[in-house]
């Protein structure tokens, strides 16, 4: 009785995302991102893409993975997840202009599933592991390059050596093809990766440095500014000082990074931000805060891009936000009783109502509005690179 009625709550919750879905589509003329090849296609010269249709079932997808995956983490608290992300508009904007960072957060969330499973020595783990590695690593060449973190996941001893001893057997012979292609095509993978890490080619950063260096040498310190005054150097402070504006809580609560570069709403509502600080707040004196500094690695790819915080490519490091939402909504839940807490409760739940019937207020009267004047035509209309 019990599993029909959280089924029956969960379509609940399915139905009304996509309904707030398709109430931001029905508000925005036709915008798509620039088409992304598929890593491997793109090696060999062929031009293999994710049809747009397919965002729409794997955001499907999507929510039941957050949902299987909570009822391993939380139990009876399991829907609180999907529902989170239900009602945050980040993923719903992305959707609909077909992000292809949309179709690797279902492998990302597949593979997470797949670890849980394994901890608790379930074959079925490192199948969807696997499943999960070789959807990103044929698929993107920045997810590729993080696959070697997994290794982390023995050196914290979240899962031991032994249990994925065969697992990586299996996956680098797996991978092969991959990397055979990669080495028979190598001046097709240079051009990718120079694509897909544009913060290396940023003008901006070597303008600053050669500005540097030119004042240093009118002092007489020229071989002083090559040591302390280098673009290598330059570039390590700059990949240290996104990866840190990507954990930013105002990325994910506020509008102050625009959704598809024009939109006021915010990816999570504003009220949601006091259960991510009280989750945050319990989870780091917890002995999974290793898991939570492992999954910050999720961030990378948006630290590889051109903008400062990319929230295209950031969507794959939504569920771990939305996870911590929820770690901090189940544990003022479980402590209502107190009286501060309560009183957290009742103003997130105020919060959350109020600025969802904001939001779609907003939506509906003026975002076709902000989306003309930000665009300046009604046409279909391409965001850019992914």
């Amino acid at each position: 009785m019990k599993t029909k009625k959280q089924i029956s709550l969960f379509a609940g919750i399915l139905l009304l995302h996509y309904l707030f879905l398709t109430l931001i589509q029905n508000n925005l003329y036709p915008i798509h991102f620039d088409p992304k090849k598929l890593f491997f296609s793109d090696l060999i010269g062929k031009s293999l893409y994710v049809p747009q249709w397919l965002f729409y079932i794997l955001e499907a997808g999507n929510l039941i993975l957050l949902w299987i995956i909570s009822k391993k983490i939380f139990n009876k608290y399991s829907l609180i997840t999907p529902f989170v992300y239900s009602v945050s508009p980040w993923s719903s904007y992305l959707v609909i202009a077909g992000s292809f960072y949309i179709y690797l957060l279902f492998f990302i969330l597949v593979g997470f599933y797949g670890l849980l499973l394994l901890k608790y020595k379930n074959f079925l783990g490192a199948l969807l592991i696997s499943v999960a590695i070789l959807g990103v690593g044929y698929s993107s060449l920045t997810l590729l390059l993080l696959i070697p973190a997994v290794l982390l996941i023995t050196v914290f001893k979240i899962i031991s050596f032994k249990d994925l001893k065969i697992f990586f057997v299996i996956i680098t012979f797996l991978l092969f093809p991959l990397f055979f292609l990669i080495q028979t095509h190598s001046v097709a993978f240079r051009n990718i990766l120079d694509n897909e890490t544009k913060i290396f080619s940023d003008p901006g950063l070597l303008n600053m440095v050669n500005n540097y260096q030119g004042a240093a040498q009118q002092e007489g310190l020229g071989k002083l500014a090559k040591i302390s005054e280098n673009k290598y150097l330059f570039t390590v402070e700059n990949i240290l000082l996104k990866y840190t504006k990507q954990l930013v809580p105002s990325n994910y609560f506020t509008p102050q990074e625009k959704l598809l570069n024009f939109s006021f709403t915010p990816p999570i509502l504003f009220g949601f931000l006091i259960p991510f600080v009280y989750g945050l707040y319990h989870l780091i004196k917890l002995p999974q805060r290793k898991v939570l500094f492992l999954s910050s690695l999720l961030v990378i790819p948006s630290v590889l891009s051109r903008n400062m915080v990319d929230l295209n490519r950031l969507i794959i490091f939504a569920p771990v936000v939305i996870i911590v939402i929820s770690y901090g909504l189940i544990e003022l839940i479980k402590n209502k009783k107190k009286k501060i807490h309560n009183i957290f409760l009742i103003l997130t739940l105020i919060l959350i109502i109020l600025q969802s019937l904001v939001v779609i207020s907003d939506i509906q009267l003026r975002e076709k509005a902000r989306f003309t004047k930000y665009y300046e035509f009604e046409q279909n209309y391409e965001v850019g690179k992914q």
